[in-house]
């Protein structure tokens, strides 16, 4: 039995279609093979394995009378720690490798710090494009479509970006295609070529983003958010449709120098690889890579970028609406949060769960949506950032003839929770489900490894995640009461409303806010 590798195949599906010739095979010709055991799935070592069953224990004659009586042992889960998998290799180069050889697929993901915002305005949309267009312009003399074509022959995939703190490129492929894929993008991204073609491409998908970029009730809430709770910053610049027509090849070479090479580099490694090999092989790789040759240019030109400055509050509370004829107001309510790490995070993140955060079993969802009607979703959030004060958050959709009544439900939801806390069973609850909620960040070695290398970028200890499970179960009632006072208070919020000005009587004295100021410029 045979099968045809088809044009655009995945390496995953090709795997997996490998995978069931051979079960059909098997099936239909081949004597029952004895039971062998299956290679174990790559474990974090310090992850707690589930004792198995014995095959040959008795049917219980204590069968529970109903499932309420079935007892299950402590949940135990301790995640992996992230020196286990760390390797240097050469001075300001390290990551972290995790092998699993269930399937013959690797993924390679490299992070270059390189922190550095377009000094004027006419650089923004160019600075947008460039991520996209070092990979999809060709280069080091290969042209685009030859690069597109020799990926799609051998189900592999390449990727590029370039942001405000770091650039990276990421590859996706078979085992045995990796050192040659290694190798054709270290071409690529070293000496981009920026193809006419693909950036006339690029810069017509970017003007009609641009053009649609409010074509949505969402768009307008997220412009808007922004627009009243955060001050004027390089960061927040938005690019006009006119600004992306006239980037020129000129102007993504001039700031692409230097974008991948810096000071740090971070890599995650995983898939069916072998730690020892891949650290000699990523040696060879990164061998001249800071080398200051003809085809690559270290340093970026000095008038074209400067340091990102962090992100300032206005700090001007009220609510704040654009005018939109719908008929579901689009709310979002914002109070500025911490910059991690910091001591409120934890149980800010508990009594938000119980707020909001919890799905069904919070209070938002069972008073707004579960007992009144009025929201398919009410949540709150609190924000995770390393590199700037993040923001809380409260956010629903409601009829616009429910608005005045929803936000009166919420506060006195937030105003209940801050004076009397939460009950024990609240509490434990919370706790269980956010402690429980950290194995997913590790469900596969690809997430394991990128974990890890983006938690090192930020600062993150090797214990933090093992500390996370400590400061979640050491938060407390009073802290919940303390929190909630403190970040949900509702004379320190934007409240920010998308929805038909002359149905918000009630909501009087309000702001409102035309949508074509909301750009930043």
């Amino acid at each position: 039995m045979r099968f045809r590798v088809k044009p655009g195949m995945t390496a995953l599906g090709v795997v997996m279609a490998t995978a069931a010739v051979l079960l059909v095979a098997a099936c239909s010709s081949a004597p029952a093979p004895a039971v062998e055991k299956a290679p174990a799935a790559v474990t974090p070592k310090d992850s707690v394995a589930v004792p198995e069953q014995s095959a040959a224990a008795p049917a219980s004659s204590s069968v529970p009378a109903s499932y309420k009586d079935i007892q299950f042992p402590e949940y135990k889960y301790v995640a992996p720690y992230p020196k286990d998998y760390r390797v240097e290799i050469a001075d300001g180069i390290s990551g972290y490798i995790v092998s699993d050889r269930r399937l013959p697929l690797v993924n390679f993901t490299v992070y270059f710090e390189n922190p550095r915002v377009p000094a004027s305005i006419k650089d923004e949309a160019a600075f947008e494009m460039l991520g996209s267009m070092l990979r999809r312009g060709g280069g080091g003399g290969i042209s685009p479509t030859v690069l597109e074509d020799s990926l799609e022959f051998i189900s592999a995939g390449v990727g590029s970006s370039a942001g405000i703190w770091t650039a990276s490129f990421d590859i996706d492929c078979l085992t045995k295609d990796f050192v040659s894929v290694l190798e054709l993008t270290k071409k690529v991204l070293l000496a981009p070529a920026f193809d006419k073609d693909q950036l006339e491409i690029v810069k017509t998908k970017s003007a009609t983003s641009y053009e649609q970029r409010y074509d949505t009730p969402a768009k307008v809430l997220s412009a808007l958010r922004s627009k009243v709770n955060y001050a004027p910053n390089n960061r927040l610049w938005d690019a006009t449709g006119d600004e992306y027509k006239k980037v020129t090849e000129a102007d993504l070479k001039r700031l692409a120098r230097g974008v991948f090479q810096s000071k740090r580099i971070i890599f995650a490694l995983s898939g069916d690889v072998d730690r020892d090999s891949s650290v000699q092989l990523l040696k060879d790789f990164f061998a001249g890579w800071t080398k200051d040759t003809s085809a690559v240019s270290l340093k970026p030109a000095d008038s074209a970028f400067v340091a990102p400055q962090p992100l300032a509050y206005l700090r001007k509370p009220g609510t704040y609406v654009v005018d939109k004829d719908i008929t579901q107001a689009n709310i979002a309510i914002n109070q500025p949060f911490v910059k991690r790490p910091h001591p409120d995070y934890y149980p800010a993140a508990v009594a938000s769960f119980i707020l909001g955060g919890g799905s069904f079993t919070s209070r938002l969802m069972n008073r707004v949506r579960s007992d009144e009607g009025l929201a398919y979703s009410v949540y709150s959030t609190v924000g995770n950032d390393y590199r700037d004060t993040a923001m809380t958050t409260i956010a629903l959709q409601t009829k616009v003839e429910s608005v005045d009544f929803a936000l009166k439900l919420i506060f006195e939801e937030v105003e209940k929770l801050a004076k009397e806390g939460p009950t024990a069973e609240e509490l434990e609850q919370a706790k269980k489900a956010l402690i429980e909620s950290l194995p997913s960040l590790f469900d596969s070695p690809s997430a394991t490894a990128t974990i890890f290398a983006k938690g090192e970028l930020l600062g993150k200890t090797y214990d933090h995640y093992l500390d996370y499970v400590k400061e979640i179960n050491a938060v407390n009632a009073d802290q919940v009461k303390a929190m909630i006072a403190k970040y949900f208070a509702r004379d320190k919020m934007t409240i920010s409303i998308v929805g038909p000005v002359s149905k918000f009587d009630a909501l009087k004295p309000f702001t409102v806010i035309p949508q074509d100021s909301l750009d930043f410029r």
